[in-house]
């Protein structure tokens, strides 16, 4: 047990006091855009621990609270974290999200829900981690603390935060980590594309119509899995259709779940003359073997089916045809650019998320991560191009890159307190996701920032679980990191 682990309490206090913190922000329920109890139970919270909170139209909560006797004259620290949770519900548990708390159990070393939610450790546990060291004895300078609305869905509530409160910082530590021992100094940036084109149809003809269907794909994170190498139903169907050496007509494509999520599944239906049934079935089967040889380490449960089906009245027109296939072939997707700062991490990937049809048109969805905004432009005028010779409009969306550095001087002073503290180093790297230090860049250029956190398994799922170990070492993390700071001059 180190000095500053046993000024602390000792790892049982620590653990029970963090873990005490977290249990009382379960009370109230906290969905991204229902965070309106938790915002007003943390505000009560830190002016018992002596800030003045101030909350802004979005819900974003900030206080002040003032340096130990001291250390006046060090500089400004914001901790900082999100409020709301992915709230992930287990099927046939009855559980309502914007309505029912969250019930914790501690067992076998985890803290984890009772399995009818997910936890909300993400990004609960790192503001309980902070609520509880404040109330601690440390010599530690000013500190501000800025807890968000909504960044689970789009990093919506930073967007909203006020350039004044991040005025006169030096540093920001954000506690959004899910790996005890990593410092994240950067992420990607993210682009949302979405095409759409009039659906133009025409009455088929008589023929067969078979449905095409590929399903069981592993699907996945377009950021943190996209370089794992897993197949794309929408690209392979794309494949498939924009080959067939005969006449055919489109009914219906469609496939995937989001603009960020790695499609696991895609399906689609042809009308065709009976006398090219045989060649559709020869080309269906080539196809599916090439799949099956390719994807049979990264798509272990794929399958694919060929079924005849009932004869649709009306079909896609030729055009509407040729161009969505123009389109989902044309579109980038996977891994385009790996980090040279960072080795291992993707700097530059596309994900083509999902087609449908909706309202009367055919859409496409695309995701877009790139550390290096000259990459994003690069894909996004590409994907303009394509759209506009395909007769598709885009409307897009996004948010900006954090482009981090090893070097970075708040990541390297926690790695100097973690190995103080734990006997072991650091990992200084970026992610390819994004954070809400992005944002917070760009309002305030000059402000030190580095993401950390305890270790979180399985978030966003009803199996999420913190082991009660990591606690400790981040709590002497942050302590040791603001009683460091505490003792520079501002």
């Amino acid at each position: 047990m180190t000095e500053l682990t046993a000024r602390l309490g000792g790892p049982e206090a620590i653990t029970a006091g963090i873990v005490a913190e977290f249990q009382g922000m379960c009370t109230v329920s906290h969905p991204s855009h229902g965070e309106k109890a938790v915002g007003e139970l943390l505000s009560r919270r830190l002016e018992a621990l002596g800030g003045v909170p101030v909350m802004d139209a979005a819900g974003n909560l900030t206080a002040d609270l003032p340096a130990a006797p001291g250390c006046e004259g060090a500089p400004l620290t914001i901790l900082q974290g999100h409020m709301d949770m992915v709230c992930a519900v287990r099927p046939g548990s009855g559980y309502v999200p914007e309505r029912d708390p969250i019930r914790t159990v501690t067992a076998d070393g985890f803290l984890r829900s009772d399995g009818r939610s997910s936890l909300g450790a993400d990004n609960g546990l790192g503001n309980a981690a902070v609520l509880w060291l404040l109330g601690q004895k440390l010599d530690r300078g000013p500190v501000r603390v800025i807890l968000t609305v909504a960044e689970e869905v789009g990093l919506a509530g930073a967007r909203e935060v006020d350039p004044v409160w991040l005025a006169g910082a030096k540093y920001l530590l954000n506690t959004d980590g899910f790996h005890l021992g990593t410092a994240v100094v950067g992420s990607a940036g993210g682009r949302r594309e979405t095409f759409s084109r009039p659906l133009a149809l025409c009455p088929a003809e008589e023929g067969a119509a078979f449905a095409v269907t590929l399903s069981g794909f592993s699907g996945g994170h377009s950021g943190d899995d996209i370089h794992r190498g897993r197949g794309n139903p929408i690209k392979a169907l794309t494949t498939l259709l924009s080959a067939l050496p005969f006449p055919w007509a489109l009914a219906d494509f469609s496939g995937g779940q989001a603009h960020n999520a790695i499609p696991t599944g895609a399906s689609a239906v042809v009308v065709l003359s009976p006398d090219h049934v045989p060649q559709l079935t020869a080309a269906f089967e080539a196809w599916a073997a090439e799949l099956e040889a390719a994807h049979r380490t990264t798509d272990p449960e794929f399958k694919a089916a060929l079924e005849e089906t009932a004869l649709p009245k009306l079909v896609w027109d030729d055009l509407c045809r040729d161009a969505l296939l123009d389109l989902t072939g044309g579109l980038t997707h996977g891994v385009q650019r790996w980090h040279t700062d960072f080795p291992g991490v993707v700097s530059a990937s596309a994900n083509l998320g999902r087609v449908w049809t909706e309202d009367g048109a055919v859409k496409v969805a695309e995701f877009l991560r790139c550390a290096d905004p000259a990459d994003e432009e690069a894909l996004a005028n590409a994907h303009r191009l394509l759209a506009e010779e395909n007769g598709f409009g885009v409307t897009a969306t996004g948010y900006p890159a954090w482009q981090g550095r090893p070097d970075n001087p708040l990541a390297l002073l926690l790695d100097k307190v973690f190995r103080r503290e734990t006997g072991r180093g650091m990992t200084i790297s970026a992610v390819h996701v994004g954070l809400e230090p992005s944002l917070f860049h760009v309002k305030a250029p000059e402000l030190v920032m580095a993401v950390t956190g305890p270790d979180i398994l399985d978030a966003h799922s009803p199996d999420e679980r913190a082991p009660l170990s990591s606690l400790p070492a981040y709590a002497a993390l942050l302590a040791g990191t603001l009683e460091e700071i505490g003792r520079q001059q501002g």
